[in-house]
C-alpha cells in the first residue's frame, strides 16, 4: 500500500466502502438490487490532495497512518465520503474529526484529503461492462447521512470536467498552453486492470492515466528522474463509464505552467475508447516540478 498511485489509492477505497458498509448497514461487496441483480459500489470521482511537502509519494514503509472518515448523503444512488490521512510518522496531528469547511481548506502538514463519490451501478446486460445503469440495494440506509453543504459538492467539479474536460477554473487565463494535441493508447489489460466481479478497477485508471502522463513528459525531453522527482499536490479523476477486456483507449494529454510560477503544472488527461467519442475518465494533476537548467 505504499505504492504512489493505484496501490495506496486503491487501498483508500477500500475505506470507502469499509465506511459506507457501516454506516449504512450494507453489504457492499454482496449487495444485490430489487431485482436480485449485483449491483456495485462504483466510483464516479476522486480526488487527493496534500501539499508540496507531503504528498502521495512521501508515504513509504513504515509509516504509520490515523485515518478519518465521515460519509455524507447524496440521495438513494450516491455517497461522498471524506478521508483525513494523517502520517503521525512524519508529525502530523491528526484532526479532532472530518468537518467540511475545514477538510476543504489546504491540508496541514504531514497530511492527505481525499474525497470519494460512489454510486450504485449495475450491468445492463450480464456479461458486458459497456452499458451501466443506477441500480441502488433496497436496503442501502441513507436518510440519516449529513448533508454536504452546496458549496462543497463535488458534482460542480466533476460536472464542469465532463463539460470542458479540464477541473481548472479559467485555465487560459491563469495557463500558458506547454504541450496540447498529445494522444496515446492503451488496451484493457485482463492480467492488471479487472477487479473481482470483472469491471475495470477504479484504481487501474489512476495507473493508466499515469502512464500517459510519462509518455507525454517523454516527449517534452524529460527523463525519468525528474519524473520521479515531481509532486502531485492534487489530482482529480472522473470515471464515466467502463469497458471489456481488450478495449483500447485514446488518451489525450495536455500539459499547462502557470504564468507567474512555470514550475507549477496542470496535466490534464482525457481518457476515450479509440476511434469513438465515448468518454470513459477526465482527469487533471496539479503538479510541482524542479526546472531544469535554462528553462
Amino acid at each position: 500500500m505504499c505504492g504512489h498511485n493505484s496501490l495506496f489509492l486503491g487501498q483508500v477505497g477500500d475505506w470507502s466502502w469499509e465506511a459506507v458498509g457501516a454506516l449504512c448497514d450494507t453489504d457492499v461487496l454482496g449487495a444485490r438490487d430489487a431485482a436480485g441483480s449485483p449491483t456495485y459500489l462504483a466510483f464516479h470521482y476522486y480526488r487527493v490532495r496534500g501539499s508540496g511537502d507531503f504528498h502521495l509519494r512521501s508515504l513509504t514503509f513504515g509509516d504509520e497512518l490515523t485515518v478519518l472518515s465521515r460519509c455524507f448523503g447524496f440521495g438513494s444512488e450516491s455517497v461522498l465520503t471524506l478521508h483525513d490521512i494523517t502520517s503521525t510518522t512524519a508529525g502530523g496531528e491528526p484532526p479532532a474529526g472530518v468537518e467540511p469547511d475545514a477538510f476543504y481548506r489546504p491540508p496541514p502538514p504531514a497530511t492527505l484529503r481525499v474525497e470519494t463519490f460512489n454510486r450504485w451501478i449495475a450491468r445492463k446486460e450480464a456479461h458486458s461492462n459497456r452499458e451501466l445503469v443506477l441500480s441502488s440495494p433496497p436496503g442501502f440506509r441513507h436518510a440519516h447521512l449529513p448533508r454536504l453543504p452546496d458549496a462543497h459538492s463535488p458534482r460542480l467539479a466533476y460536472g464542469r470536467a465532463r463539460r470542458v474536460h479540464t477541473f481548472v477554473e479559467d485555465p487560459d487565463g491563469r495557463y500558458v498552453t506547454v504541450a496540447d494535441g498529445f494522444t496515446t493508447r492503451y488496451a484493457v489489460d485482463v492480467t492488471r486492470d479487472l477487479n473481482g466481479v470483472g469491471l475495470v478497477y477504479f484504481a487501474a485508471y489512476f495507473s493508466i492515466v499515469d502512464q500517459a502522463v510519462l509518455r507525454q513528459w517523454h516527449a517534452l525531453g524529460r527523463d525519468d528522474r525528474a519524473f520521479l522527482r515531481r509532486r502531485v499536490v492534487d489530482q482529480q479523476l472522473c470515471f464515466l463509464g467502463n469497458a471489456d477486456v481488450g478495449t483500447e483507449f485514446e488518451i489525450a494529454v495536455t500539459v499547462r505552467a502557470r504564468a507567474a510560477d512555470p514550475a507549477e503544472e496542470v496535466v490534464d488527461t482525457v481518457v476515450r475508447v479509440a476511434g469513438t467519442d465515448q468518454l470513459i475518465a477526465v482527469g487533471t494533476q496539479r503538479v510541482l516540478r524542479d526546472l531544469e537548467e535554462g528553462e
